[in-house]
């Protein structure tokens, strides 16, 4: 059976099979949580952008706006509002990890700080990995990965206190105010769309010889009613 496989296979190390099958799980979880994430932040849109429809409901069902350009100047200040309204936290949390920042470096005279370091920042409490700048297999092999090994094993330390307000500060800021673009664009995209359903004047499915014959059969309703005599 051996003899139907690929040579590329063959030729490699159990390591190097080991390491080529840990990578393909990775890449497969990856490419999972980047999906899974794609589809939450669509969902999100998707209900962001319906309220949209709540902004203008109003002024479009009483007719105080009749015309596609005060709605789409109507609609885009609305929705800069609601925007405003959903960021400033976020833009808050993410001027509090500034600030923090700022105490931090002023006190230890250290302004290349970073905040994410795995020696005395935020990434002290993951598992971080690195490469180790040594290959596997020798150089003749056909295919060499270099070896990564592990760097960070999680770890509280005191030095790394402003780092555990100013990571998640940074992330949970971060995030939020991106969130917050996402359904800023998912209204506009919204709202340009329904300003021309509301608005478009369309010909689909007229038919001139029809119009006329209805304009022609109201018009021998009229006078029919205006000489009842003539039923007679």
């Amino acid at each position: 059976m051996i003899n139907y496989l690929p040579p590329l296979l063959i030729s490699l190390s159990d390591n190097d099979k080991r390491l080529i099958f840990t990578l393909l799980i990775v890449i497969i979880v990856l490419l999972v949580l980047i999906a899974f994430l794609g589809y939450l932040l669509v969902r999100i849109m998707k209900w962001q952008s319906k309220k949209m429809d709540t902004l203008i409901h109003d002024v479009v069902y009483y007719r105080i706006i009749t015309d596609r350009k005060h709605l789409m100047k109507y609609g885009r200040a609305k929705n800069w509002a609601l925007f405003f309204k959903q960021s400033y936290i976020p833009i808050l949390i993410i001027i509090v990890g500034v600030i923090i920042l700022i105490i931090h470096d002023s006190i230890n005279d250290y302004w290349n700080y970073n905040p994410f370091s795995t020696y005395d920042g935020f990434g002290t409490i993951f598992w971080t990995w690195k490469f180790s700048g040594e290959f596997t297999g020798d150089q003749y092999d056909l295919i060499r990965f270099q070896k990564i090994v592990l760097d960070n094993t999680p770890h509280l330390i005191d030095i790394a206190w402003a780092g555990y307000i100013i990571g998640p500060c940074f992330l949970v800021g971060g995030v939020w105010y991106l969130i917050s673009i996402s359904c800023l664009l998912a209204r506009t995209v919204l709202l340009i769309k329904r300003s021309r359903e509301i608005f478009e004047k369309s010909l689909d499915g007229f038919r001139q010889n029809e119009t006329n014959q209805v304009q022609q059969n109201v018009n021998e309703n009229s006078n029919s009613t205006e000489n009842p005599t003539e039923l007679e």
